[in-house]
């Protein structure tokens, strides 16, 4: 009798260790397979602006992400009237640099303050990026047009060198400066340290 409580008490514990051990695999399977899926899981950001899809990875910013990031720098920083200038210093912590944060945001309410005073506005046409995504470099050549009531003053062709730097996947402008025709392009181009600030 003893024999037979031992072997039925052997018999349960068996089972129970092989539904355990069944239960443990199945876990094992499962979390490995969630493990797999969150680390090959990748995010689609979809700008209607952007032709195709871009990529941000631990080691490259994509050339095309940077050239429309530059593009939008550009219409935002470069494109200015009494009126729209302090909406851009609103928004301008959003894609500036915490280091030039000031810096940039100091220079554009001096530039309203003086267009408020002249009631002129700026245009820029950009007509060509020059993309360095290694280095985070941007040069921009294109149009800038002063106009007072719609009567252009001015009419220049002008270069702008922008930097960028990255804070973990988030890319972000450190600097915006005029760019002599002079100065270094192309595989060549290197940021103008002696360049206006804006």
């Amino acid at each position: 009798m003893k024999a037979e409580n031992v072997n039925g008490q052997a018999r349960v514990l068996n089972r129970r260790l092989t539904v355990l051990g069944g239960m443990l695999g199945l876990s094992l399977i499962a979390n490995a397979g969630l493990a797999v899926s969150v680390a090959t899981q990748s995010k689609v950001v979809l700008v209607p602006s952007l032709v195709d899809t871009v990529e941000i990875t631990g080691t490259s910013v994509d050339r095309d992400y940077l050239e429309r990031l530059s593009r939008d720098v550009v219409y935002t920083y470069l494109n200015r009237t009494p009126e729209s200038a302090r909406y851009f210093e609103r928004n301008l912590e959003r894609i500036t640099s915490p280091d030039t944060y000031q810096e940039i945001k100091s220079a554009l309410i001096a530039d309203r303050q003086a267009r408020q005073q002249s009631q002129t506005s700026q245009v820029y046409y950009p007509v060509d990026f020059f993309v360095d995504p290694g280095k985070l470099y941007v040069e921009v050549t294109g149009d800038q047009l002063q106009m007072n009531n719609r009567q252009v003053i001015s009419d220049e062709r002008k270069m702008y060198a922008l930097t960028f730097e990255r804070r973990g996947a988030l890319v972000q402008l450190k600097s915006i400066e005029t760019l002599d025709r002079d100065a270094a392009r192309g595989t060549r181009a290197r940021p103008a340290n002696t360049g206006e600030v804006l």
